[in-house]
């Protein structure tokens, strides 16, 4: 796997998912994700990505997930994650969940796209199209949830013709099995696949 160039000019960040359903104890499904969340260190490793792109000049995205009442009440053909997620109201804009957690909240150098309803937001809201239009053709890619969004904006990302670079550490999921079937996905998906320090000291040194 050879390593991809990151240039301020044509790389950016993509954060899935820096919400407190996912990231914050006070989390609706923090009994399923917390432990994984709190290993990795994910809240801090996902802020070292985020500054360290700032000083390299390379922007942040933000896919956030979100819900509303209408679609709680309405939706008939639901998965398996989408009904955890509809009967905890996890995302839910009327609530605290979907706010992202402080440490993560968005700077000038953040782009917020807007939320995503399944799991990849290729499909649901508008990822490509924000990257496109500026010029982004390779992605550093982290967040939430390993196994389900970072691993489906990744699989749609390469089938789109991004080049991606998945964090592998600074990501969790619903137990070390579900974490662990993402990881190895990600060795054979993504065009790259490294962690936390190495990238944040590539991203630094942009140019």
């Amino acid at each position: 796997m050879s390593e991809l160039e990151i240039d301020a000019d044509s790389t950016a960040v993509l954060i899935t998912d820096p919400q407190i359903d996912f990231l914050k104890p006070e989390s609706v499904v923090w009994d399923k994700v917390g432990e994984t969340v709190e290993e990795n260190a994910v809240v801090d490793k996902i802020r070292r990505l985020r500054d360290a792109a700032r000083e390299g000049d390379v922007p942040v995205f933000y896919s956030p997930h979100e819900y509303e009442e209408a679609e709680y009440e309405s939706w008939e053909h639901l998965n398996t994650i989408d009904q955890i997620m509809f009967d905890t109201r996890m995302f839910d804009v009327a609530g605290d969940g979907a706010n992202f957690v402080p440490e993560l909240k968005p700077d000038d150098n953040t782009f917020v796209l807007s939320p995503h309803k399944q799991l990849s937001g290729f499909w649901s809201n508008d990822a490509q199209i924000q990257l496109r239009q500026r010029g982004i053709d390779t992605i550093v890619l982290a967040g939430m949830c390993a196994n389900l969004c970072v691993e489906s904006h990744l699989r749609d990302a390469v089938e789109n013709g991004f080049e991606v670079l998945t964090v592998t550490d600074a990501t969790a999921a619903a137990g070390e099995e579900a974490l662990q079937a993402a990881l190895t996905n990600y060795g054979f998906i993504a065009h790259e696949t490294a962690e936390t320090d190495d990238v944040v000291e590539r991203l630094a040194a942009a140019e």
